[in-house]
C-alpha cells in the first residue's frame, strides 16, 4: 500500500512540477522544443503515468473498508457520474486543442462563464466527486487512501494554479475571486 501510495504522490508532484512556469521555460531553453511542443509532451506523459498508476491501482488486492451493497454501489456510481459529467463540462469550457498541445496556444481570457460562474474549479470539483463515488461504490482502503492524498493534492494545486492566475490577470482575479467559491457553490 506504501508503493500504491508513494507512486501516486510521485505523480501528483511531478504533475505540478512540471507544469510550472520555471519550469517549463528552462526545459524549452535547454532543449529548444516550442511552449506547444513541451504541452504536448507534458500531457502524453501525464497520461502514460496516469494510465500506469490507475493499472497498479485497480491490480493491487486490498480488502474494504465496508461490505457494499446495491444500493451503496448505485449511490456510488450516481456521484462518479454526476462528477464525470462535471469534468465534461467543465473541459469544454476550455480550448482543448491548445490545452492539450495540438494547436500553439493563445491567450485565453479569463474563464468565468458556464460553470466558472458557479465555482472557480469545476474540473478539480468533478474529479473529486468523481472519486467520492468511486470510492463509495467500491470502498478498498486503497481507493479511500487515494482520496485522502488527492484532496491535499488538489488543495496544494489551487493555491499553486490562483497564484499564477493572479500573476496573469491580477485585480480582475483577486475579484472573480471574492465572488465565487473555490469547489461548492457558496459554501467551499
Amino acid at each position: 500500500m506504501i508503493l500504491l501510495l508513494s507512486l501516486w504522490a510521485l505523480y501528483f508532484v511531478l504533475h505540478s512540477l512540471l507544469a510550472a512556469e520555471h519550469v517549463k521555460h528552462w526545459f524549452q531553453s535547454v532543449s529548444g522544443i516550442s511552449k506547444q511542443a513541451y504541452r504536448l509532451v507534458y500531457n502524453l506523459i501525464n497520461l502514460s503515468a496516469l494510465l500506469g498508476l490507475l493499472w497498479f491501482q485497480i491490480r493491487f488486492v486490498c480488502p474494504p473498508l465496508y461490505e457494499s451493497t446495491t444500493a451503496v454501489v448505485v449511490a456510488g456510481a450516481v456521484l462518479a457520474l454526476a462528477g464525470l459529467a462535471i469534468m465534461i463540462q467543465s473541459a469544454t469550457e476550455y480550448e482543448l486543442s491548445s490545452f492539450l498541445g495540438l494547436t500553439k496556444e493563445t491567450h485565453m481570457p479569463l474563464q468565468i462563464k458556464g460553470l466558472h460562474k458557479y465555482m472557480r474549479h469545476p474540473l478539480y470539483s468533478g474529479t473529486l466527486l468523481f472519486f467520492i463515488g468511486i470510492c463509495i461504490a467500491f470502498p478498498f482502503y486503497k481507493n479511500w487512501y487515494l482520496l485522502l492524498l488527492m484532496i491535499a493534492y488538489l488543495f496544494i494545486g489551487m493555491w499553486l494554479e490562483e497564484k499564477k492566475l493572479i500573476h496573469v490577470f491580477g485585480d480582475q482575479y483577486k475579484d472573480y475571486m471574492k465572488r465565487v467559491k473555490r469547489l461548492i457553490p457558496g459554501i467551499l
